[in-house]
């Protein structure tokens, strides 16, 4: 299969004004030149090539209230809270599209109950002078990826399950490194 090229906003624009003019998406997008999947992909990120996909009107009243309400189910998905997705968004206060709504505040529930924990993975701090010094440990002869991120902090055993075989960790002098009472790495 050969990549397509991708679809640039000018010819999606001309995509979404065919379609709402009826037109079917095969005969449209063959008379503007444009490959199948390379619309695919745009609609990913183009909401409103999207939503002409669905055969709607992105300027119609009431579809710009779903396309958001769309986007607000996509940032509980990633984990945002509601309040964070709120700002992102610029809307107001989606929490009364939840009153309003039974069947939208089902959805969020939904979503967030299947989202990642918010907050639950905190951000790694991987600064130059840390991947420099992982490096440095992991060139050590017998050091293993998980003894040299745990030495530079980037890694605890904690962070495993119990079945991972992480959790046997030795150092390269075959000793089991110091842990602190949180399990961490000491030096």
């Amino acid at each position: 299969m050969t990549a397509s090229a991708p679809l640039s906003a000018r010819l999606a624009d001309r995509l979404v004004t065919a379609l709402r003019h009826g037109q079917a998406l095969d005969e449209a997008a063959a008379g503007l030149g444009v490959d199948l999947r390379a619309v695919w992909v745009r609609a990913r990120t183009d909401t409103r090539l999207a939503v002409a996909l669905a055969g709607r009107d992105l300027d119609a009243l009431d579809e710009r209230g779903h396309a958001l309400r769309a986007d607000y189910l996509r940032l509980l998905a990633l984990g945002l809270p509601p309040s964070r997705a709120e700002l992102i968004l610029g809307t107001g206060d989606p929490g009364a599209w939840r009153g309003d709504d039974p069947a939208f505040a089902a959805a969020c529930d939904a979503v967030s109950a299947a989202s990642a924990p918010q907050g639950s993975l905190k951000p790694m701090r991987l600064t130059p002078q840390r991947v420099a010094r992982f490096l440095k440990e992991l060139r050590a002869p017998g050091t293993t990826v998980l003894a040299a991120a745990a030495a530079v902090g980037v890694f605890r055993r904690r962070d495993l399950p119990a079945a991972h075989p992480g959790h046997r960790v030795r150092t390269r002098h075959g000793r089991r490194p110091r842990r602190s009472e949180a399990g961490d790495v000491m030096r």
